[in-house]
């Protein structure tokens, strides 16, 4: 049996290999805008993220520019407590208002992204954890606006 399992397996990656597969936002990366100007409100550390990981598709070497305003609202509420009251998971709301500003748009976008975590014993290894999602969650953000953004070019 496990020589018909790596058979098949085998047959199904030779499959895969030929329909043409690409992830998601793979073809983001040839969308390059100049952005002139960015404002920022709202949670400062995910919107140093965005900040950051926009500034990946930014290139002055493109004649339209872009006045970019990130507002962001994050929320972090307990949803289950133990017996004694402690908090044991947390919910993580985050809604992000991009609006993007230039000679040919002027769209607002929003995006919104909840994830949930277990309250750790260390807090340093939670505010990690916590810090490293926001992370996650802004090149997330960034990689939706941008595919957004190319269907509208």
């Amino acid at each position: 049996t496990m020589l018909k399992k790596l058979f098949f397996i085998l047959i199904v990656l030779n499959i895969l290999q030929g329909c043409g597969y690409s992830p998601m936002y793979s073809s983001n990366n040839k969308l390059i805008i100049n952005i002139e100007e960015i404002t920022l409100n709202g949670d400062w550390e995910l919107n140093n993220y965005i900040k950051s990981s926009l500034e990946r598709f930014s290139s002055k070497s493109k004649t339209e520019k872009y006045k970019i305003n990130i507002n962001t609202i994050y929320n972090k509420n307990s949803i289950t407590k133990d017996s004694t009251s402690k908090t044991t998971n947390f919910l993580f709301e985050i809604e992000a208002n991009i609006n993007l500003i230039s000679t040919k748009i002027n769209k607002n976008f929003i995006f919104k992204e909840k994830f949930t975590m277990e309250n750790f014993e260390d807090e340093l290894i939670e505010k990690n954890y916590e810090r490293s999602n926001k992370q996650n969650i802004a090149n997330l953000i960034v990689n939706k606006l941008i595919s957004q953004l190319s269907r509208l070019e």
